[in-house]
């Protein structure tokens, strides 16, 4: 039986937005747990500060600058996971923007959510997938939003950019899952409405939380794919 300490002894994780937030609350859980972690973020400040308070794992964590926006940065998080490890068990797509509560925001903002919240996901999915096909019952998390489901979608009246990157992340998961099925579990998650710099300080959830269904989805048996899942319990797309 796994005992605390051990539930992912040996999974190779990569987590993107990994500085902080509920990247960061899922990156010290999994390191806690024994798995070994890749994170990324795009602020050297940021990633370096959560480098710091991460470095009591050893070199059980290591960290990559790269921004997922960039058409270039999946090709280097795929070339770093080659080189430690050679292959990969997890990756969990966490990195996301919010440009704010308006109902109809300028093309730029919805252009820039939709490079970081789908187009980062997508690219990080097909860069790695040759490792994750080489890993132990591989999975991909997308992390989503209740934001993006197909009640907000129709009812919400603010964050349009993010709740259609959020709904598009949510189809893309799905496209995956058909597409992969039998070889790489791909899931959604819904984080929680969490207190962090998205979220703000009125949500009702913190990151441990989060972290906590991070960790109930990377220990569910290979053959889940295809779910919008909080925590072991499949939600609602």
């Amino acid at each position: 039986m796994a005992t605390a300490q051990s539930r992912l002894a040996g999974r190779r994780v990569v987590i993107t937005g990994v500085s902080r937030g509920v990247g960061f609350e899922v990156a010290k859980r999994f390191l806690a747990e024994g798995a070994e972690v890749l994170g990324v973020a795009r602020s050297r400040a940021n990633l370096a500060r959560a480098g710091r308070a991460l470095r009591a794992y050893g070199r059980a964590y290591t960290s990559l600058l790269a921004d997922v926006a960039l058409p270039t940065s999946a090709a280097r998080v795929a070339a770093a996971v080659k080189r430690r490890w050679g292959a990969l068990d997890l990756l969990l797509n966490n990195a996301a923007v919010n440009p704010g509560s308006a109902a109809f925001e300028a093309d730029r903002d919805l252009e820039a959510t939709l490079r970081v919240n789908v187009l980062g996901p997508h690219r990080m999915m097909k860069a790695l997938l040759p490792l994750l096909r080489k890993g132990h019952y591989p999975r991909v998390v997308n992390v989503s939003s209740g934001a993006g489901d197909r009640h907000s979608i129709e009812t919400g009246k603010d964050m349009s950019a993010y709740r259609l990157s959020k709904w598009s992340l949510n189809g893309l998961t799905r496209l995956w899952a058909n597409e992969l099925k039998g070889q790489v579990s791909v899931v959604g998650m819904d984080p929680g409405w969490v207190k962090t710099d998205m979220g703000g300080p009125q949500a009702p959830d913190s990151p441990t939380l989060s972290a906590q269904r991070a960790l109930e989805i990377a220990l569910l048996p290979p053959h889940v794919t295809g779910s919008y899942l909080c925590g072991a319990r499949e939600g609602s797309w």
